[in-house]
Protein backbone atom coordinates (compact mmCIF):
# COMPACT_ATOMS: atom_id res chain seq x y z
CA UNK A 1 0.00 0.00 0.00
CA UNK A 2 1.01 3.55 -0.54
CA UNK A 3 1.84 5.84 2.32
CA UNK A 4 1.96 8.93 0.10
CA UNK A 5 -0.88 11.41 0.60
CA UNK A 6 -2.92 12.55 -2.39
CA UNK A 7 -5.24 15.54 -2.74
CA UNK A 8 -8.92 15.03 -3.63
CA UNK A 9 -9.81 16.67 -6.96
CA UNK A 10 -13.14 17.86 -5.55
CA UNK A 11 -12.82 18.81 -1.87
CA UNK A 12 -9.04 19.34 -1.83
CA UNK A 13 -8.56 17.21 1.32
CA UNK A 14 -5.53 14.99 1.66
CA UNK A 15 -6.11 11.25 1.70
CA UNK A 16 -4.25 7.94 1.44
CA UNK A 17 -5.54 6.01 -1.58
CA UNK A 18 -7.00 2.56 -1.10
CA UNK A 19 -6.05 1.63 -4.65
CA UNK A 20 -2.65 2.28 -6.14
CA UNK A 21 -2.30 5.52 -8.14
CA UNK A 22 -5.76 5.38 -9.66
CA UNK A 23 -7.77 7.25 -7.06
CA UNK A 24 -8.37 10.94 -7.75
CA UNK A 25 -11.08 11.47 -5.13
CA UNK A 26 -11.21 10.72 -1.42
CA UNK A 27 -14.68 9.12 -1.63
CA UNK A 28 -17.41 8.10 -4.04
CA UNK A 29 -19.53 11.09 -3.07
CA UNK A 30 -16.73 13.49 -4.06
CA UNK A 31 -16.32 11.64 -7.36
CA UNK A 32 -20.06 11.90 -8.13
CA UNK A 33 -20.26 15.58 -7.12
CA UNK A 34 -17.25 16.39 -9.32
CA UNK A 35 -18.92 14.67 -12.27
CA UNK A 36 -22.20 16.53 -11.71
CA UNK A 37 -20.38 19.84 -11.40
CA UNK A 38 -18.42 19.27 -14.62
CA UNK A 39 -21.64 18.32 -16.42
CA UNK A 40 -23.18 21.63 -15.30
CA UNK A 41 -20.10 23.54 -16.51
CA UNK A 42 -20.34 21.94 -19.96
CA UNK A 43 -24.01 22.90 -20.24
CA UNK A 44 -23.26 26.51 -19.28
CA UNK A 45 -20.35 26.67 -21.76
CA UNK A 46 -22.44 25.35 -24.65
CA UNK A 47 -25.23 27.80 -23.75
CA UNK A 48 -22.74 30.68 -23.80
CA UNK A 49 -21.52 29.59 -27.24
CA UNK A 50 -25.10 29.54 -28.55
CA UNK A 51 -25.26 25.78 -28.96
CA UNK A 52 -28.51 23.99 -28.12
CA UNK A 53 -28.53 22.43 -24.68
CA UNK A 54 -29.90 18.94 -24.25
CA UNK A 55 -32.87 18.87 -21.93
CA UNK A 56 -31.95 17.01 -18.76
CA UNK A 57 -35.51 16.06 -17.82
CA UNK A 58 -36.88 12.73 -19.00
CA UNK A 59 -38.58 12.43 -22.35
CA UNK A 60 -42.31 12.94 -22.29
CA UNK A 61 -44.50 9.92 -22.95
CA UNK A 62 -46.66 10.17 -26.03
CA UNK A 63 -50.39 10.14 -25.50
CA UNK A 64 -52.41 7.14 -26.69
CA UNK A 65 -54.43 7.77 -29.81
CA UNK A 66 -56.78 5.70 -31.95
CA UNK A 67 -54.39 6.00 -34.88
CA UNK A 68 -51.54 4.65 -32.78
CA UNK A 69 -53.62 1.70 -31.60
CA UNK A 70 -54.72 0.99 -35.17
CA UNK A 71 -51.15 1.11 -36.43
CA UNK A 72 -49.99 -1.27 -33.69
CA UNK A 73 -52.82 -3.72 -34.42
CA UNK A 74 -52.17 -3.60 -38.16
CA UNK A 75 -48.45 -4.19 -37.62
CA UNK A 76 -49.11 -7.17 -35.33
CA UNK A 77 -51.57 -8.74 -37.78
CA UNK A 78 -49.15 -8.25 -40.68
CA UNK A 79 -46.26 -9.80 -38.73
CA UNK A 80 -48.38 -12.82 -37.72
CA UNK A 81 -49.59 -13.30 -41.31
CA UNK A 82 -46.04 -13.18 -42.70
CA UNK A 83 -44.85 -15.57 -39.99
CA UNK A 84 -47.64 -18.07 -40.77
CA UNK A 85 -46.98 -17.88 -44.51
CA UNK A 86 -43.21 -18.35 -44.21
CA UNK A 87 -43.18 -21.06 -41.50
CA UNK A 88 -43.20 -24.65 -42.71
CA UNK A 89 -46.05 -26.85 -41.47
CA UNK A 90 -43.58 -29.12 -39.63
CA UNK A 91 -42.21 -26.19 -37.61
CA UNK A 92 -45.53 -24.71 -36.47
CA UNK A 93 -46.43 -25.20 -32.79
CA UNK A 94 -48.96 -27.87 -31.80
CA UNK A 95 -52.41 -26.74 -30.73
CA UNK A 96 -54.70 -28.34 -28.16
CA UNK A 97 -56.76 -29.81 -30.99
CA UNK A 98 -53.61 -31.42 -32.44
CA UNK A 99 -52.80 -32.98 -29.07
CA UNK A 100 -56.37 -34.32 -28.66
CA UNK A 101 -56.23 -35.90 -32.14
CA UNK A 102 -52.89 -37.51 -31.32
CA UNK A 103 -54.19 -38.77 -27.98
CA UNK A 104 -57.22 -40.36 -29.64
CA UNK A 105 -54.92 -42.21 -32.05
CA UNK A 106 -52.75 -43.67 -29.29
CA UNK A 107 -53.68 -47.09 -28.03
CA UNK A 108 -54.21 -47.55 -24.31
CA UNK A 109 -52.01 -50.67 -24.01
CA UNK A 110 -48.51 -50.86 -25.49
CA UNK A 111 -46.71 -54.21 -25.68
CA UNK A 112 -43.38 -54.36 -23.79
CA UNK A 113 -41.18 -56.51 -25.99
CA UNK A 114 -38.19 -56.99 -23.69
CA UNK A 115 -40.20 -58.64 -20.85
CA UNK A 116 -40.99 -62.36 -20.82
CA UNK A 117 -44.43 -63.88 -20.40
CA UNK A 118 -45.63 -64.65 -16.89
CA UNK A 119 -46.43 -68.21 -15.69
CA UNK A 120 -49.96 -67.99 -17.20
CA UNK A 121 -48.60 -67.09 -20.64
CA UNK A 122 -49.74 -63.47 -20.48
CA UNK A 123 -47.70 -60.75 -22.20
CA UNK A 124 -46.48 -57.57 -20.51
CA UNK A 125 -48.20 -54.31 -21.52
CA UNK A 126 -47.90 -50.69 -20.41
CA UNK A 127 -51.25 -49.06 -19.58
CA UNK A 128 -51.10 -45.46 -20.89
CA UNK A 129 -54.05 -44.24 -18.79
CA UNK A 130 -52.93 -45.62 -15.44
CA UNK A 131 -49.18 -45.33 -16.05
CA UNK A 132 -48.42 -48.91 -14.88
CA UNK A 133 -47.45 -52.16 -16.53
CA UNK A 134 -49.78 -55.14 -16.48
CA UNK A 135 -49.92 -58.70 -17.78
CA UNK A 136 -52.75 -59.65 -20.09
CA UNK A 137 -53.50 -62.00 -22.93
CA UNK A 138 -52.73 -60.65 -26.39
CA UNK A 139 -55.75 -58.96 -27.95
Amino acid sequence: MESHHYTCNYCQKEFIPKRRKVQKFCSSSCRVRHHQASKGRKARQSQALGQPVQDSKAMEVEKISAAGIGNAALGTITADLVKNLLTKEDNKPATKADLRRLESKLKRYHHIKNMNQNHLGQLAYFDMELGIFIYRFES
